[in-house]
């Protein structure tokens, strides 16, 4: 089983069960942070969150993340980008982004009543994390202001 957890997605990704609490799409609405309605512990051999992990409130991203790897089979992927705070602060302070851009993408756009951000991350200590978690970290790049970071578990 393969899981694209989202929030706000467009369309689905074919060959995932989408996961996304407020799916304009046919996809399963359902809590993004508890997915034992989705999949059973150990069952998945990949799992994508695209920008997910800023709409959590801090104290949450880590023990979700323990949730999501829980679902993860052995040698099982998981994919995770997001914006990179530290990017951010680097992009604002050399001037490459303006205030609105910063508060769009440090608070959200507020375009809708989900759309906020609540925390933020750098791409090392989600890394960390993942290491500490006894997973090989496989992937970590940044793209402007965003970071991927893929990681297996063994």
């Amino acid at each position: 089983m393969k899981i694209r957890i989202t929030v706000g997605a467009e369309e689905k990704l074919n060959g995932y069960t989408n996961v996304d609490p407020i799916a304009q799409f046919d996809g399963l609405k359902s809590d993004l942070r508890n997915l034992d309605s989705v999949a059973e512990d150990a069952e998945c051999s990949e799992i994508l969150a695209d920008g997910v992990i800023g709409f959590l409130q801090r104290d949450q991203v880590y023990p979700i993340l323990d949730h999501w790897l829980s679902k993860l089979r052995h040698n099982g992927k998981i994919f995770i980008s997001f914006y990179d705070i530290r990017q951010i602060a680097k992009a604002y302070y050399r001037g490459q982004i303006n205030n609105d851009e910063f508060n769009q993408v440090v608070h959200g756009t507020f375009s809708e009543p989900w759309d906020v951000q609540l925390s933020h991350t750098t791409i090392e200590e989600v890394s960390a994390f993942f290491e500490a978690r006894n997973l090989i970290v496989t992937k970590k790049t940044l793209d402007g202001l965003k970071a991927t970071i893929g990681a297996t578990r063994l």
